[in-house]
């Protein structure tokens, strides 16, 4: 009996034994199969910045039912950093995890456009002027890396570089155009203005600026000496300034008196000038200056009859003298020409016979088409019965000798004849 026993439990040990030693083997194959699927698993990995998150990144090979574990939305891509997550998969039906890191990284250099450059010589703009649509994820610094040439006029480049917050940089080429500029601006339309005490006085009527380069050149109007409570003559300068500090003055003369009793507002003439371009058709609004003044000077040279005497307190009571009796001298031409081109906004002054021989003898000078013409709506002389856009060789020196003094070189009087352009059958003035 015990012999048999004993052969009994020897067999149920060897039993136990080989059921333990293939309980061990399974388990052996699972833990295996669980690593083999951890091993196709980047347990790190790099994106650039502002990249998605994308799950086929951490997988070498696919993996049953793999995702994000971790809630990833709280990961901010546009911030370089190393983050940790876990990544799940399924495996003998249950669900695994394997921890890995994202790094988020930033290795894109910024980029621009360069702005070229027309800077005068001396001047450098700032850096951060000269490029344009910079784009990255970070604060960008933008400065020199090699500076242009300035110290002369001509081309130059200069090399801009972008640097952002992770030390990427990119350097962008800039072209400079650099102008070397010393003239001052030419100031035009200057002339001695007259009075009245009480008047608003408007400087700048007929004042134009231009300069080389500025597009618009400073204009300042010193009148610091002016009282303009006290009759008298007072000195008014004009200066102008362009971008580099060039300057240009012209000085005139400001002449202040008491009001005549015979002074019409200009508004009344105004009202005059409205009522006979009515009543005549003398010109149209949809008119260039030139046709428009060609017409007033036509107008008035046929409709104004010379009667050789006018009062000359003003020019307002000549102007109303000769807008409502249609009579008067040459003074009187004078005045309704200029209530009509001061009612259109079109430049015009006095001009006086000097030296003044048998008699005195006035005229317009008028700004059209960029210079001042002689104009004159009683030029007994002229084939025509009056002359319009004349330039100065164009008068006849007996009849129309002036002070050329008084008129600087701001007040660019034309000196080439325009006669061939102007037709005074049809009163056009062809392009010239």
């Amino acid at each position: 009996m015990r012999k048999h026993e004993t052969n009994k439990k020897g067999i149920l040990r060897g039993g136990i034994g080989a059921l333990a030693v293939c309980l061990a083997g399974g388990g052996l194959y699972v833990v295996n199969h669980i690593q083999t699927e951890r091993a196709k698993i980047n347990t790190e990995v790099t994106i650039e910045t502002g990249s998605q998150i994308v799950l086929e990144n951490f997988l070498r090979e696919p993996v049953n039912n793999a995702g994000f574990y971790t809630d990833i939305s709280g990961i901010d891509t546009g911030v370089p950093g190393s983050y940790a997550l876990q990544i799940s998969f399924e495996d003998f039906g249950r669900e695994f995890h394997q921890e890995a890191v994202l790094n988020v990284v930033d290795t894109t250099a910024p980029t621009g456009l360069a702005v070229p450059q027309t800077v005068y010589t001396g001047t450098i703009p700032e850096a951060a002027l000269t490029v344009t649509e910079i784009h990255d994820l970070t604060a960008v610094t933008v400065a020199y890396k090699t500076e242009p040439d300035v110290s002369r006029g001509g081309q130059s480049t200069a090399q801009v570089s972008l640097t952002d917050a992770y030390g990427n940089e990119s350097v962008v080429d800039v072209s400079f155009t650099v102008i070397d500029d010393h003239l001052a601006p030419l100031i035009y339309g200057a002339h001695d203005i007259e009075a009245f005490i009480g008047d608003s006085i408007s400087y700048l009527e007929g004042i134009t600026v231009t300069d080389d380069y500025a597009e618009e050149p400073q204009l300042t109007v010193d009148n610091s000496s002016v009282d303009l409570t006290v009759p008298g003559t007072y000195p008014v300068t004009y200066i102008a300034t362009d971008d580099v500090g060039n300057e240009a003055s012209v000085m005139v003369e400001l002449t202040l008196r008491e009001m005549p009793e015979r002074y019409y507002d200009p508004e009344v003439l105004y009202e005059l000038c409205r009522q006979l371009n009515e009543q005549y058709g003398i010109y149209t609004e949809d008119m260039t200056d030139v046709e428009k003044a060609f017409r007033i000077f036509c107008w008035a040279s046929n409709n104004v009859y010379y009667a050789g005497v006018a009062d000359k307190t003003d020019w307002t009571c000549a102007a109303y003298d000769g807008l409502t009796t249609l009579r008067g001298d040459c003074y009187n031409y004078y005045a309704v020409c200029r209530a009509f081109l001061d009612m259109e906004g079109i430049p015009n002054m006095l001009v006086a016979r000097y030296p003044v021989t048998w008699s005195p003898h006035y005229w317009n000078l008028v700004y059209l088409d960029g210079a001042w013409y002689h104009c004159d709506a009683l030029a007994f002389s002229s084939p025509h019965g009056y002359y319009f856009m004349c330039a100065v060789q164009d008068l006849n020196p007996y009849d129309h000798l002036y002070d050329e003094s008084l008129y600087g070189p701001e007040i660019n009087i034309a000196q080439e004849p325009v006669g061939q352009y102007v037709h005074y059958d049809t009163l056009e003035v062809d392009e010239f």
